[in-house]
């Protein structure tokens, strides 16, 4: 049964699709099959995953990692995600950047999710309409999934990556060790349709999914 793992948040621009994208392609290296499913208008994800059926030489061909083309909508979502869950180890949600019903049904169907957050003063506080989402409707047993937040984007030589983890302290809900920097590399693998692990393992951005990874793994271990 596939373990299914939503990354959301309702503001746009803080990284999503680069978490869903590097996430999925850290977890195949453990030998772990992934999906990733595109909920987001924007098509990020899918077009990313258009761009590398496209390329022509391994590995990008690995058939541990499978993905839409085109964006899906809410439509028959919880049916799309049983047929998937018999296949893959892993289903990676890519969410859009609104708190409407289509991130609910995603959240509602979920065993985690993951929120980046960029450490901004902005994106910290923009971050609250959604986790009192979470909190209603965990309070309320409309929602199960276990939240998780991940400081995204987070800039080389600046100390805004602590203070947006002292500021993300405030909403009691746990939060990555893992922080993702903001690097070329992560946007050179994008653009040939690759995973960071595939381009760079041993980079810097590499390392940080490769981490990343890491805590999901024992997420699931102890759920």
């Amino acid at each position: 049964m596939s373990t299914i793992l939503a990354v959301a948040n309702g503001k746009g621009g803080v990284g999503k699709s680069t978490v869903a994208i590097n996430l999925a392609g850290a977890l195949m290296n453990n030998e772990k099959s992934v999906f990733l499913l595109d909920l987001d208008p924007q098509g990020t994800t899918s077009g990313w995953f258009k761009i590398r059926q496209e390329q022509p030489l391994p590995p990008v061909h690995d058939k541990n990692l499978e993905g839409t083309e085109t964006p899906r909508s809410s439509h028959d979502l919880a049916g799309q995600l049983k047929e998937i869950s018999k296949k893959f180890d892993f289903t990676l949600i890519d969410c859009g950047p609104a708190n409407d019903k289509t991130m609910r049904t995603a959240l509602a169907l979920s065993d985690f999710v993951i929120i980046p957050v960029t450490p901004s003063p902005y994106d910290v506080h923009s971050v609250k309409k959604m986790v009192e989402m979470i909190h209603e409707g965990r309070s309320s047993g409309a929602l199960d999934v276990r939240p998780f937040l991940l400081i995204s984007r987070k800039i080389i030589g600046t100390n805004l990556g602590r203070e947006a983890r002292e500021a993300l302290e405030t909403f009691h809900l746990p939060i990555c060790k893992t922080e993702i920097s903001q690097r070329v590399a992560l946007c050179e693998a994008g653009i040939v349709g690759q995973t960071i692990q595939e381009y760079a393992a041993g980079s810097p951005a590499g390392t940080e999914f490769k981490n990343l990874s890491k805590e999901v793994l024992k997420w699931r271990k102890q759920n």
